[in-house]
């Protein structure tokens, strides 16, 4: 029987990254991940979604669908439309 290469897919220990070159990957593929599974949900339920999220560096990344714009503009809306009552 031949040996295993690779330890396959194992769940990992949800603790803060330290190394800054490592920080840097992890925020990069986890961002990814989450605006792709934000896709998903959209697609999958027909739901509107926005994220927001800031980076270490003070860096802005964002995923909406229909736009973030569109979906901002319809809560500030709401939140006006509420303050009238």
């Amino acid at each position: 029987m031949l040996a295993r290469k690779s330890k396959g897919l194992q769940k990992i220990q949800m603790a803060r990254v330290e190394k800054a070159s490592d920080l840097r990957v992890t925020f990069s593929k986890r961002r990814c991940g989450l605006f792709t599974n934000a896709s998903e949900l959209s697609i999958l339920c027909g739901v509107e979604i926005s994220i927001i999220v800031f980076s270490r560096g003070i860096k802005v990344f964002s995923f909406g669908r229909p736009l973030v714009e569109n979906l901002f503009n319809f809560i500030l809306f709401q939140q006006q439309e509420f303050k009238r009552f």
